[in-house]
C-alpha cells in the first residue's frame, strides 16, 4: 500500500481520458445510428460498440464522482456548486435540444431511435432534464437522446454537497471496505433488475424488455452508485489508501471482459461487467499525474480536445441525425462508409470545439462565480489532507 501521495494541482491526463471515453460513445453512434454500411455483416461483428458506449458512459460518472471529490474545497457552499454545474452544462444543452427539436420540426421524420417525435410532455421533461427519471423510452430517448446521462448527472450535483460530508468524514481504515461495498452494489443491480421486472417479449427489438433495460441503465439511483464510488476513490487515493497500480492491469481487465461478452448476461453488458475495471483504471491514471510523470492523455491537443468533450457528448447526435436526413439514409459500400465514418466524426469533433469555445466557455467565464466576489480558494482546512491546491472544473 502507497503512503500519502504528493498532491498533484490538476489531473490532465483524466481530462484527455474523457475526450477518449466521447470517441466511444461517437463512435458506436457513428456506426450504429448513422449505418453508412449496404454491408450488414459490419454491424454483425460489431456488436461490442453498445458495450463500449455503456462503459463509456459507466466512466463518465465514475470521473465526474472521483474529479468532484477531488476538487471539492471546504469552503465552498452548496449554492455556489450549483451554480457552478449549471453554468457548465446548462448553456450547451439549451443549444443542442434547441437544434435537435427545430431539426425534428423541419424535417418530420422520425429520429435514429424506434422513438416517437417527441411531445411537449416530452420534450419540457427532457429540457428540465428529468426525463430520466420516466420508465418509457419516449421520455429517456427523448430530443436529444444522449442527454439521459445528464439528467443522471444533475441528479448527482444534486446530492453532491450532501455525500461530499460522510465521504470526507470516512476514516481511513474504513475506505476500502466501503469501496468494496459500493462495488458488490454495483455489480448486484442487474440481479435485482432481473428480478422486479418482466422479460422482453418474443420478437422484441431489444433483448431486454424497457423496463428493465430502463432500472439498469436509465434509472439515476442506481447509477448514482457509479458517481459515489469515483467519489470514495478519490478521497483512499489523496490518502494514499489505494494500490498503485500500472494502468495496463486494469486495461487487460477490461479486455478480459470485452472478451467475455458473449458468455455474460446481457443485463451486464451495460456498465456493471466494466465499471470494476475502469474504477481501477481511473486511480492509475490519477497518480502518474499525482507523481508527475508524463502521459499521453496529458498532452496538450488531448487535454484541449478533453475540455470540449462534453460539448462533443451533446453535439454529435444532432448533428449525424441532419447528416443522415440529408444522404436520405442511404447505404454504401464499405470503403466509402469508412471514410464516411471517419469524416463525420472530425466534423463533430470540429463543431464540437466552436460550441465548447463560443458556448460553453464565455459562459463559465462570466456566470459560474457571483461578480465581484471571489470563488473560495481549494485551499486545505486545517487538518484536511485531502483538499486540492487548485480547482479544477470537470466536464460532467
Amino acid at each position: 500500500m502507497a503512503g500519502v501521495l504528493p498532491r498533484g494541482d490538476r489531473l490532465p491526463s483524466l481530462t484527455g481520458l474523457r475526450f477518449l471515453l466521447a470517441g466511444v460513445v461517437l463512435a458506436g453512434h457513428v456506426l450504429t445510428l448513422g449505418r453508412f454500411f449496404e454491408d450488414q455483416g459490419v454491424y454483425e461483428a460489431a456488436d461490442a460498440s453498445s458495450m463500449a458506449s455503456a462503459a463509456a458512459v459507466s466512466s463518465f460518472f465514475l470521473l465526474s464522482g472521483f474529479v468532484l471529490a477531488w476538487n471539492a474545497s471546504p469552503a465552498d457552499t452548496a449554492v455556489r456548486f450549483w451554480r457552478r454545474r449549471l453554468v457548465k452544462i446548462f448553456p450547451n444543452h439549451v443549444v443542442t435540444w434547441s437544434l435537435m427539436l427545430g431539426l425534428l420540426m423541419a424535417t418530420g421524420t422520425a429520429a435514429l431511435l424506434p422513438v416517437p417525435d417527441p411531445g411537449l410532455g416530452e420534450a419540457v421533461r427532457n429540457l428540465l432534464l428529468v426525463h430520466a427519471w420516466v420508465p418509457d423510452m419516449a421520455d429517456f430517448s427523448s430530443v436529444n437522446p444522449v442527454t439521459w446521462s445528464i439528467s443522471c448527472e444533475a441528479f448527482f450535483y444534486l446530492l453532491f454537497p450532501l455525500l461530499i460530508r460522510p465521504v470526507r468524514a470516512l476514516p481511513e481504515r474504513l475506505l476500502r471496505p466501503v469501496i468494496a461495498l459500493v462495488a458488490v452494489l454495483v455489480v448486484t443491480m442487474p440481479l435485482v433488475a432481473t428480478a422486479v421486472t418482466d422479460e422482453a417479449a418474443p420478437g422484441s427489438w431489444s433483448p431486454l424488455s424497457t423496463e428493465r433495460w430502463w432500472l439498469i441503465y436509465f434509472f439515476p439511483p442506481v447509477r448514482l452508485l457509479e458517481f459515489v464510488l469515483g467519489l470514495v476513490l478519490a478521497r483512499a487515493v489523496r490518502l494514499g489508501r489505494w494500490p498503485t497500480l500500472r494502468p495496463r492491469w486494469p486495461l487487460l481487465a477490461l479486455a478480459g471482459v470485452f472478451a467475455a461478452r458473449t458468455e455474460l448476461p446481457e443485463e451486464y453488458l451495460w456498465g456493471a461487467a466494466t465499471c470494476l475495471p475502469m474504477a481501477a483504471l481511473i486511480p492509475a491514471i490519477a497518480t502518474r499525474d499525482i507523481e508527475g510523470r508524463e502521459s499521453l492523455l496529458g498532452r496538450r491537443g488531448l487535454v484541449v480536445l478533453g475540455e470540449a468533450s462534453f460539448a462533443l457528448y451533446m453535439v454529435h447526435f444532432p448533428l449525424l441525425y441532419e447528416i443522415r436526413v440529408l444522404l436520405d439514409r442511404r447505404t454504401f459500400d464499405t470503403v466509402t462508409a469508412a471514410l464516411l465514418s471517419l469524416a463525420v466524426s472530425a466534423f463533430c469533433v470540429a463543431v464540437s470545439l466552436l460550441l465548447w469555445r463560443g458556448v460553453e466557455v464565455p459562459m463559465m467565464r462570466h456566470f459560474a462565480r457571483p461578480r465581484g466576489r471571489s470563488a473560495p480558494t481549494a485551499g486545505p482546512a486545517p487538518g484536511d489532507r485531502t483538499a486540492p491546491l487548485r480547482q479544477q472544473d470537470p466536464a460532467p
